[in-house]
C-alpha cells in the first residue's frame, strides 16, 4: 500500500509542478507574443497567438517537470516581471503625464516598451543579480 501511496503522491506532484510550469511560462509568454503580433500589425489571428502562447509555455513546461530548470526560479521570474511591468507602467506614465505628451490608446509600442523594460528588469534580477526573493 505504501508503494502506491507514494506513487499517486509522485504522480500528483509532478501533474502540479507541470500545471504550475505551464501557468508561469503563458504568463512570461503571452505579453511577449502577443505584443509583438500587435506591433508587426497583427499578421496571426488570436487564435494563433493563443496557440503559439500555448506551445511555448507546455514547451517550457518540460524542463521545469523532467530537467534541471526550477519551478521557483520560474515563480521568482514570473513575480518579478508583473512587478516590474507595474512599476516601469507607473514610470512611463509619469513621464507622459509631466511631459504633456498624448498617445493613442490602440499603438502597441508604449506597452511593448513596458514589457520590453519588464522582461529585462525580471531577468537582471533574478538571473543576472541572482537575488532570491522567497527562500
Amino acid at each position: 500500500m505504501a508503494t502506491s501511496e507514494r506513487g499517486l503522491d509522485s504522480w500528483l506532484s509532478a501533474t502540479l509542478d507541470l500545471l504550475l510550469a505551464v501557468l508561469g511560462f503563458a504568463v512570461v509568454w503571452y505579453p511577449m507574443v502577443s505584443l509583438g503580433n500587435a506591433v508587426l500589425g497583427s499578421p496571426a489571428a488570436p487564435a494563433t497567438v493563443d496557440v503559439v502562447v500555448a506551445v511555448l509555455a507546455l514547451g517550457g513546461a518540460y524542463p521545469v517537470v523532467a530537467g534541471d530548470w526550477s519551478l521557483g526560479r520560474l515563480g521568482e521570474y514570473v513575480f518579478v516581471l508583473v512587478a516590474s511591468a507595474i512599476g516601469w507602467g507607473l514610470v512611463g506614465f509619469l513621464f507622459v503625464f509631466a511631459s504633456g505628451m498624448s498617445l493613442s490608446g490602440s499603438d502597441p509600442v508604449p506597452q511593448a516598451a513596458v514589457w520590453l523594460a519588464a522582461y529585462a528588469t525580471a531577468y537582471a534580477v533574478v538571473y543576472r543579480a541572482g537575488i532570491r526573493l522567497f527562500s
